[in-house]
């Protein structure tokens, strides 16, 4: 039934009643005393008059409230986030229903629409977590509203910590703030390289951008920092690699025009000096051939452009093949080459070429930095999946400054003696770069003064593989 219906129902019953009550009270009061029959008759029908109209509105309170209740019910734990439907079947008149059923819409939009914030929320979460570049978010007064995990690791601080503070509070840097300030300021983006230098030194590319609200007022700046420290450092690599690449071949040249001059103006002529001239150019394109040589081996490993073969290498073999060619030159300066062969068969995956050429630049090395009467060793055994072969020797040994840089290209610990012995400044960069390509490694462990140990570790093959005939 529609409430209307019911109420103008109720509004009838409530006026045959009243005018029940006016007809008894005027029988009362007229001159002529009325019956006791009709009199209580009056009063009965009265009273069951009243009783029905209570029961009919308690009914009409009953279904008004009951929809009303259902929908409290289902609205409060909406506002957690958890909205459920109220059934139809809830409320008795029509008005109740159409009232649920609009509130069921809304909850079924509401839902989605949680859903939906729930989702890109958490993909800005994801987003902000996985990020590599810094990311900052300052409100009007400057104040940390959001910092992300990458932020936190470049700059050294934890988000619960500084949330809530300035800026230049929590990090003191001045040239940031800066920035920052000239954004707010200009109300555009501005860009800048900075330099951090704790918790560590970083090099930084930051952009901070204010953010404007509808009606153009300044609402906060967006401060998005990356790091390019590995970037300039590549940089500066580039430029010391062009300048040493060009000293390198400046002092063989150089060497050259004098010894050519030399003999133009006339010492072609003498039998003692020219011939030794001539033995000297020979040396000086010697060496510019092999530091040529090098250059294109590294830069042909570097980019992934050398042809491997890749098959089962027997490393013992071929570190008896290295040694044997070392061998004269380490007779001559009475060094014992020595040679420790695995106790059995032990294969390395990779291209046998570049991997004897790894092992003969270790060799050339220990050779070329162990004094007359010292020992060069060189070595083959197994570590689990790993093989590895060292190469030790009892020379001059490497400080340990030294030790982290000994692998970049042309670096030198000395270098007047290493120019001396006809080292290009590439053979240890040339081991490093062949044992990555293999998936392997290169260590070091040396003493200044006691001698150097260089092991190169490589895959093994498993047992069962024939080497390649």
């Amino acid at each position: 039934m529609p409430l209307r219906r019911a109420l103008t129902l109720a509004l009838l019953i409530e006026a045959a009643l009243a005018a029940a009550a006016a007809a008894a009270a005027l029988a009362l009061m007229g001159p002529p005393a009325p019956p006791a029959g009709p009199v209580l008759a009056l009063a009965g029908g009265l009273a069951g008059g009243l009783v029905g109209a209570l029961a009919l509105g308690g009914r009409l309170a009953t279904a008004v409230r009951r929809p009303l209740r259902k929908i409290a019910a289902a609205a409060w734990p909406g506002a957690e986030g958890r909205l459920r439907p109220v059934p139809l079947a809830e409320a008795s008149f029509a008005e109740g229903r159409e009232t649920i059923a609009a509130f069921n819409v809304m909850a079924a939009h509401l839902d989605r629409t949680i859903d939906t914030l729930a989702q890109g929320k958490n993909t800005l979460e994801s987003v902000l977590a996985h990020m590599s570049d810094a990311l900052l978010i300052l409100d009007a007064r400057g104040v940390l509203t959001l910092i992300n995990p990458a932020a936190e690791r470049i700059f050294g601080v934890a988000a619960p910590l500084v949330a809530g503070h300035r800026l230049i509070e929590v990090l003191r840097h001045f040239e940031l703030d800066a920035l920052i300030r000239e954004a707010e300021r200009e109300r555009a983006p501005v860009a800048r390289e900075l330099v951090v230098h704790r918790p560590q030194h970083r090099v930084l590319r930051v952009q901070a951008s204010p953010v404007r609200g509808r009606r153009g007022e300044f609402l906060g700046t967006v401060v998005v920092a990356q790091d390019i420290t590995d970037l300039r450092r590549t940089d500066l690599v580039r430029q010391e690699f062009v300048a040493n690449v060009s000293h390198e071949l400046r002092t063989p040249l150089a060497a050259l025009r004098t010894l050519a001059e030399a003999l133009l103006d006339g010492a072609a002529g003498d039998r003692e000096v020219g011939p030794r001239f001539l033995n000297q150019i020979v040396a000086e394109v010697d060496r510019l051939t092999l530091l040529v040589n090098d250059l294109l081996d590294l830069s042909a490993i570097e980019s992934g452009r050398a042809k491997m073969e890749m098959a089962p290498v027997p490393l013992g073999e071929m570190a008896e093949d290295v040694a044997a060619k070392f061998r004269p030159v380490a007779d001559r300066r009475r060094i014992a080459l020595r040679l420790e062969p695995p106790a059995g068969p032990l294969l390395a995956w990779g291209d046998r070429e570049r991997l004897a050429q790894a092992v003969a630049n270790l060799v050339d090395n220990a050779v070329k930095y162990t004094p007359d009467g010292g020992t060069v060793t060189v070595s083959v055994e197994g570590r689990g999946d790993l093989v590895a072969v060292a190469v030790a020797d009892t020379g001059i040994g490497i400080a340990p400054e030294h030790l982290p840089r000994i692998f970049e290209r042309f670096y030198r610990v000395d270098r007047s003696r290493s120019r001396a012995l006809g080292g290009t400044g590439l053979g240890l960069s040339i081991v490093k770069h062949i044992a990555t390509s293999h998936g392997g490694r290169v260590e070091v462990e040396s003493t200044e003064g006691r001698g150097s140990r260089f092991t190169l570790l490589l895959p093994r093959v498993p047992d069962g593989i024939p080497e390649r005939g």
